[in-house]
């Protein structure tokens, strides 16, 4: 797998919003063109195999399926990667251009992405990253506060000696930013789902047999809160200090935005920042060129609400009010 890229674009100064409008109508063109081309083109070579596959047929059964999947999968990745090269415009001229506008200290890279060894070193989950993928990567500053965040979908092997699979256990939004509180320790607040699949007593147990490298399970007062999370860290006075009952608040609202289904917001505090795991809906892409219908200001800004709601979680947590400072003294003097 390719190394991730820097968070810097480097093609062109983004367009203010204003003037996307002839960009866009022209893409619309070239998309459409486009799309019509590698229809053709995929039919052309998905009809050369059905063709050669009878002649095969001819000669032997086996070699059926020996010339007709492979012309197939050949149509499907020709049409895939003409198709994703428009895509890809589409998120070069109209994501930097948005981006300026929220806040001029963000820049974007299509193809850039948080990488593996920092996922991993979040311990938000527990599983193997086996399969790690990713795209979208917006860094820089927001509101003065150094933020990276970039879509991820990543999957654990699963073998039985004869098969192989892999299984989806995040698929989301993953952020790291600058918490500008400073703190020593290592602290995890995680989705409640051995409480709420067993019940408090049992799933009390399961909690507190947490994996090596992430501290212990400690409890907090707020009821709600408990309801939802589980704590682990690595020293118990440090976690409160942190997870103040307006931030555990906060916690509360954001797990409700943001529930998938089964797959529920986590979060880690480490090394003075705070990494952020948001599952989206199956099959969702963010920042994606509509394949038909019109390319104007409606599908600009449908891309500006998705890129809003993502910086929206800085906002909640207030992480530009710099309520702390990182050179005031930690708890007991620390």
């Amino acid at each position: 797998m390719k190394e991730p890229e820097s968070g810097r674009s480097g093609d062109v100064r983004p367009l203010p919003i204003a003037g996307l409008d002839g960009s866009l109508a022209e893409l619309r063109e070239l998309r459409d063109a486009t799309r019509q081309k590698a229809l053709t083109i995929s039919f052309v070579i998905a009809g050369a195999a059905l063709l050669l596959s009878l002649g095969a047929l001819a000669i032997s059964g086996d070699l059926l399926a020996f010339v007709l999947v492979p012309g197939i999968i050949l149509a499907v990745v020709v049409y895939t990667q003409m198709m994703g090269g428009v895509r890809l415009k589409y998120k070069k001229l109209v994501v930097p251009a948005l981006l300026h506008e929220l806040d001029p200290g963000l820049s974007y890279n299509p193809s850039g992405y948080i990488p593996k060894e920092e996922f991993r070193r979040s311990k938000i989950f527990s599983q193997s990253a086996d399969s790690y993928s990713g795209e979208d990567l917006v860094s820089g500053s927001y509101k003065g506060i150094p933020v990276r965040f970039s879509e991820l979908n990543v999957q654990e092997k699963h073998s039985d000696g004869k098969h192989t699979t892999y299984q989806t256990f995040f698929n989301g939004v993953f952020m790291v930013a600058d918490f500008n509180k400073d703190f020593r320790y290592r602290h995890w607040v995680l989705p409640d789902t051995a409480e709420a699949a067993f019940g408090q007593v049992v799933g009390n147990f399961f909690q507190k047999l947490s994996l090596p490298g992430r501290g212990h399970m400690t409890r907090m007062e707020d009821p709600a809160f408990e309801k939802k999370f589980v704590v682990y860290t690595e020293d118990d006075v440090e976690a409160r200090y942190i997870l103040t009952p307006k931030l555990m608040h906060t916690m509360l609202k954001l797990s409700e935005r943001f529930r998938r289904g089964v797959s529920k917001i986590g979060f880690a505090f480490m090394n003075s920042n705070v990494y952020i795991a948001i599952p989206i809906e199956k099959g969702r892409d963010l920042f994606e060129m509509p394949s038909r219908g019109d390319l104007g200001a409606e599908t600009a800004r449908r891309t500006q609400e998705e890129l809003k709601e993502i910086l929206s979680v800085f906002d909640v947590m207030e992480l530009d009010l710099r309520l702390w400072s990182k050179d005031s003294p930690r708890p007991n003097g620390r």
